[in-house]
């Protein structure tokens, strides 16, 4: 029994000991931003659709404008992680955020989103390609339907980020309704396109106060706002 007992307080003292020292601070490195592989594509639409490599064009992350790369020949870019040392507890549990990356060109500019982990103790690399219409080229701003009057309760750039989104999602859709038929890598940039609208629309939601002046909630703006994201998500998945 002595012996039991004993074992016993032996673990007990053990798992106390790691909780403590996952408690200490330790000097690191810790990754602000993922490192992002990412590449630009031109979708010119028509009798003979096609995609192509668009280069020269920028990406950075907008909290570091001096650190923006350029896409080379092929469309492809190689944007860094921003990083810095700090004091950092070792302790368990994972999230993922998105990090907004700014593209942009001599006449239009958009924003993409790299899903990586809240905080990022070791470097994570996220790769994703980003479809650029032509009509976007020639500056034309290319915009789904605005959605519901409740919106306005939400982060308006990040709304008209979503509708760029869809609106270039449903372009694609209509070139191509079944991309599972498709070869890659036009399937990638389609999957990819939906995946960054989906996201986009997640993001929409995370910025939306439903609260009034005084402080109560807004159960009619709510609603609409909840049947609008209800209904273009199934869009989206189907």
């Amino acid at each position: 029994m002595a012996m039991i007992a004993g074992k016993t307080r032996l673990i007990a003292t053990m798992a106390l000991s790691s909780l403590l020292l996952a408690c200490v601070p330790t000097i690191q490195t810790v990754y602000l931003t993922p490192q992002v592989q990412g590449k630009v594509v031109l979708f010119t639409p028509g009798e003979s659709a096609n995609f192509s490599p668009l280069s020269g064009i920028a990406a950075y992350y907008p909290s570091a404008p001096e650190a923006a790369t350029q896409s080379n020949q092929q469309g492809e870019f190689l944007l860094e992680a921003n990083s810095t040392v700090e004091a950092s507890l070792l302790m368990p549990g994972h999230s993922l955020n998105y990090y907004p990356v700014t593209v942009q060109a001599e006449t239009f500019s958009y924003t993409v989103l790299a899903q990586a982990s809240t905080k990022m103790l070791d470097l994570e690399t996220v790769k994703l390609s980003s479809v650029v219409v032509s009509d976007e080229l020639e500056g034309k701003q290319l915009l789904a339907d605005s959605g519901p009057n409740a919106l306005k309760y939400c982060n308006l750039n990040s709304v008209k980020q979503l509708r760029r989104e869809q609106a270039v999602y449903q372009l694609l859709k209509q070139y191509y309704p079944a991309p599972e038929h498709l070869e890659q890598p036009v399937l990638s940039y389609i999957k990819d396109q939906q995946q960054q609208t989906l996201m986009w629309l997640e993001y929409v939601k995370r910025s939306c106060n439903w609260e009034d002046e005084d402080g109560y909630p807004r159960y009619r703006d709510m609603k609409d706002a909840r049947e609008y994201f209800a209904e273009l998500e199934t869009s989206l998945l189907n």
